[in-house]
């Protein structure tokens, strides 16, 4: 028997409407020696009545439904890394749907690239009913050149250094299959990535790209959903201030592990910080208790005290 190529994870939580077109354009890839793992974090939404239509599916190799929400996808990814059997893995989350040979184009370029150990296609955004909104290529344009026009091959350093750095420039993990050999033991222990809701995948990135290199295909082989209830939307205002707590983590280890200076970054974030509290001052200080550094502390208090003093003497006229 063939060894297993391929280990495909659907993390799920409450995609019913899209979990039906997710799997059967997995299963109608043109590429077939993988394994299809599910996991569902406690839906309520009867997700698993149609993950029980597939659970006894020849490519099925395990479900697995937490009885309790963990409210953490990462923990997600963590529990399938673990299990799959797979060289390659791919992520594929339940409410995007990919091209029948997103997989071959994907595990074709990591055969013919060694040394790359993960590759991405483009992405065309939809709506809830697979229309097209937008196309990927916009979310690159403040980057001169903008080098997502074209097919690419980049050390893992670079990535980080020029672009990573700026905000997470892999931006779906729909579009991503990389070696698992990249996840080390320690992998999810460190850096307190399993704390993160919003920016786990961005620093997931960060940490398995270092010591590698790093493909795109620029054809949009795979369809990322926008829709109201993606948890990648920050309506409400403690989800925008925690993904501020969270980006400034990212930051804080881009600083520390690669030595990338973050503190124009960090006063955009403080300053977004400031807005949301509308000068109620309790919520303004309570960042602090935060911020793990003391050096973020002081960042912060510095730009606090520094702001109030502008907004002083533009009150008094000096």
């Amino acid at each position: 028997m063939r060894p297993i190529s391929v280990s495909i994870l659907i993390p799920n939580y409450n995609h019913k409407p899209f979990l039906e077109q997710r799997i059967e354009s997995i299963l109608d890839q043109s590429f077939q020696n993988f394994e299809l793992i599910l996991l569902d974090d406690c839906s309520t939404d009867e997700s698993i009545l149609i993950l029980d239509k597939y659970k006894n599916h020849p490519k099925v190799r395990a479900h697995i439904y937490n009885k309790v929400n963990s409210g953490k996808p990462i923990l997600q990814w963590e529990r399938g890394i673990t299990m799959a059997n797979g060289e390659f893995i791919w992520i594929a989350e339940s409410d995007d749907y990919s091209d029948s040979d997103f997989l071959k184009c994907s595990v074709d370029f990591l055969r013919r690239n060694i040394d790359a150990g993960l590759v991405y296609s483009q992405s065309l955004d939809v709506n809830s009913e697979g229309n097209p909104v937008e196309h990927r290529i916009n979310y690159t344009e403040e980057f001169e050149p903008n080098i997502w026009n074209d097919n690419f091959i980049i050390d893992g350093t670079e990535l980080i250094d020029s672009y990573l750095k700026v905000k997470n420039v892999i931006p779906n993990a729909s579009a991503v299959v990389f070696r698992k050999s990249l996840v080390e033991s320690s992998f999810f222990r460190d850096d307190n990535i399993t704390n993160l809701k919003m920016c786990a995948d961005w620093l997931f990135w960060i940490k398995l790209v270092r010591n590698t290199r790093i493909g795109f295909l620029k054809e949009s082989r795979n369809f990322f959903r926008i829709h109201e209830n993606v948890t990648r939307n920050h309506i409400s205002t403690d989800r925008q201030r925690q993904r501020i707590v969270e980006e400034v983590h990212v930051r804080n280890y881009l600083e520390k592990i690669k030595g990338l200076t973050q503190k124009n970054f960090l006063i955009i974030l403080f300053d977004k910080w400031l807005r949301l509290s509308r000068s109620n001052l309790r919520s303004e200080l309570s960042i602090v208790v935060k911020l793990e550094k003391s050096n973020l502390r002081l960042l912060f208090l510095s730009f606090y005290f520094w702001n109030k003093l502008k907004k002083l003497r533009s009150i008094s006229g000096f």
